[in-house]
């Protein structure tokens, strides 16, 4: 785990509403394709997923998931929405991007987590970089007080 600080980060992004589970893998599915399409999927490209609501505390058919890309600077040539990620400090974990290193990794999150002080009030964002995910890593990035 490293500690890293997100600043002045933009994102274009396609959000799904609705019950968190295959659908937001799907919605990751199409937004790839949508950059594939306009050649905006490149080797530098950075994808995050970002479940927005607690869904504890969220009835399923209000759980929002955004799936957008880092919007470097001057890059102004999507068709999408566009917002900016809370500024502040994150605690990156990198896992192995399978079906069981994801599940062990939110299996073991309390654990992982226990001695950070998580900031509840942001979500918890899934980062895949071109270069990690060809290394079959993604990174979770842990939102800190």
């Amino acid at each position: 785990m490293i500690i890293e600080e997100f600043k002045g980060i933009d994102i274009a992004y396609m959000r799904r509403i609705g019950k968190y589970g295959p659908e937001n893998k799907q919605l990751m599915e199409n937004f790839k394709a949508y950059l594939k399409q306009n050649n905006l999927f490149k080797n530098d490209t950075t994808i995050l997923g970002i479940a927005m609501d607690n869904p504890i505390q969220t009835p399923a058919e209000k759980q929002r998931y955004d799936v957008g890309i880092i919007i470097s600077d001057g890059e102004k040539q999507f068709d999408l929405p566009t917002r900016k990620i809370t500024n502040g400090h994150y605690a990156i974990f990198e896992v192995t991007h399978t079906t069981e290193g994801v599940s062990r990794f939110w299996k073991n999150i309390q654990n992982l987590t226990i001695n950070l002080p998580i900031d509840n009030t942001r979500p918890i964002i899934e980062r895949y970089s071109f270069s990690k995910v060809s290394l079959h890593l993604c990174e979770f990035c842990i939102p800190l007080r």
